[in-house]
């Protein structure tokens, strides 16, 4: 069959086409499922011309969508009609409908499909490769899209009369889930996870969740001794302590042990007197309140009250970083581990942890019923409804929580054995 100059340059249009058509439908997909923080992480400088193109094309996401969609539409109708034509000249009576199966073949596979699936295998360093072009693509078709861009943006503005067209800041569980994929990717380490996940927890706690309760304190008297005061320092090894007038639920300041021997040694004003002032924060105060007020007034210790004013508990800068960065320990300071491996399986935990975090770690499942506090030793006794004894044991699900040190009316040691699978519970999960 010999063609005619017509039919010659029909079909090198709709090569052309075609073409553009791939161009398009692959930068649309590219741009759409790029994530920044990898093309980010490809050019950590900012040297790479093309990497630093493609993440402009992107700030200006609504634009490049509309010119994307636009170029597409425009060279698809454009090789649809040539087709058509080209089609009538060589077969008239069937050349409409011709023309109309194999483009909507042609385009699907070459317009669409393989474009768009090759795309996808790696978006950034294809968005990278097609950023100028792209960009080329946006000034040029500048006038049109321009058009559309601005009807869609009133259409969007007129069903959106009340703000909803705006953007909502992402949720907790998003930004988990981006965190999450982010960490799969290796473009962060996993001390960084855990120091963002830190940060994210530490809005959600009050300041009651982490400070030393009220039995805990280790205070002095404003009218102690000196040689008290040093036996108070000698005998629990704080840096500072509290000081209280009558009773502890009138704490009136802290004493620094530097500042305290210093004087002592020196002979300066009477050490029990150079007295530093705290803060204090009702127990539902939250962290990030409380670290911002202590950072403020450079204080170092704060009382935490109770609902009638009274001590509830204390809390220092130190605790509140350990809630950021984990626990800080320094030479003086004894390793302390909530769960504890024994020999034969269980596991020894402390009295003041966590039994949500401590089950957790087990991988197993936990429902606290109307418990209303988090402590291993709180829920012993929750669940005892008296106060608990050395030997006394309580079950949840597999798991047996058994008192082994109990000491000034609180539990400070407990047993958890985790139990086999009862043959019922084997059976069901080897059917499943």
């Amino acid at each position: 069959m010999i063609f005619s100059t017509f039919q010659i340059v029909a079909i090198l249009l709709i090569i052309f086409f075609l073409v553009l058509s791939s161009f398009f439908s692959a930068s649309e997909t590219a741009y759409t499922g790029l994530s920044q923080v990898r093309l980010k992480a490809m050019d950590p400088d900012g040297n790479d011309r093309r990497v630093q193109r493609a993440l402009a094309n992107h700030e200006d996401f609504d634009r490049l969508l509309t010119t994307i969609l636009v170029g597409n539409n425009i060279v698809n109708t454009a090789s649809s009609a040539v087709c058509t034509a080209l089609m009538i000249s060589l077969w008239p009576e069937w050349g409409t409908l011709l023309a109309t199966l194999l483009m909507i073949t042609v385009l699907l596979i070459v317009g669409e499909i393989t474009p768009k699936t090759i795309a996808k295998r790696n978006e950034e360093r294809f968005a990278c490769r097609v950023a100028f072009p792209i960009h080329y693509s946006m000034v040029v078709l500048f006038p049109i899209s321009r058009i559309f861009l601005g009807a869609t943006r009133g259409i969007t503005k007129a069903i959106c009369r009340n703000g909803e067209d705006e953007e909502a800041p992402p949720t907790d569980m998003e930004t988990t889930a981006m965190i999450d994929e982010i960490l799969e990717e290796g473009t962060m380490e996993d001390q960084e996870n855990q120091l963002i996940r830190s940060a994210m927890q530490f809005d959600d706690k009050n300041v009651c969740d982490i400070c030393v309760p009220r039995v805990d304190i280790a205070a002095v008297s404003h009218d102690a001794t000196v040689e008290e005061i040093k036996n108070a320092f000698a005998t629990t090894e704080f840096s500072r302590l509290p000081v209280y007038e009558g009773s502890i639920d009138r704490i009136v300041g802290y004493l620094s042990m530097k500042d305290f021997f210093l004087a002592d040694v020196t002979g300066a004003e009477a050490p029990v007197r150079q007295i530093h002032p705290l803060r204090f924060f009702p127990m539902t105060t939250g962290l990030d309140d409380v670290f911002r007020e202590m950072q403020k007034s450079q204080m170092q210790m704060a009382v935490v009250l109770d609902d009638y004013g009274g001590t509830y508990g204390m809390v220092t800068m130190e605790d509140l970083l350990e809630e950021l960065v984990g626990e800080i320990y320094d030479e003086s300071d004894e390793v302390e581990r909530p769960i504890v491996p024994e020999p034969d399986g269980s596991f020894t935990v402390s009295g003041d942890a966590n039994i949500f975090e401590v089950m957790e770690s087990l991988g197993q499942e936990f429902d606290c019923g109307e418990f209303g506090s988090v402590s291993v030793g709180g829920y012993i006794s929750y669940r005892l409804g008296r106060i608990p004894h050395v030997g006394d044991e309580i079950r949840v699900g597999r798991v047996t929580i058994t008192v082994k040190v109990f000491r000034s009316r609180r539990v400070r040691e407990a047993g958890f054995r985790i139990d086999p699978p009862a043959p019922a519970e084997e059976e069901t999960d080897t059917e499943n």
